[in-house]
């Protein structure tokens, strides 16, 4: 599930070497792609795999682009 972590940017998973670094790089990254509103392709993300990131409580969460075929 690949909100899982932009919905909970708190939680720290076994891969996460640093658990407090890795929770700041989360939130900086996902403050960034808000603030600049930037389009985020995530592999993982159902087709076509495009998202805008917007703030969500303690969170985030991604705004799916509809699919356009004339891009």
């Amino acid at each position: 599930m690949p909100f899982l972590f932009a919905r909970n940017p708190g939680w720290h998973a076994f891969y996460d070497q640093d658990p407090v670094m890795a929770e700041t790089t989360r939130r900086k990254v996902y403050d960034m792609l808000v603030a600049e509103k930037m389009l985020v392709q995530g592999f993982h993300y159902p087709f076509p795999s495009l998202a805008y990131v917007e703030k969500s409580g303690s969170g985030y969460r991604e705004a799916p682009v509809a699919w356009n075929p004339t891009l």
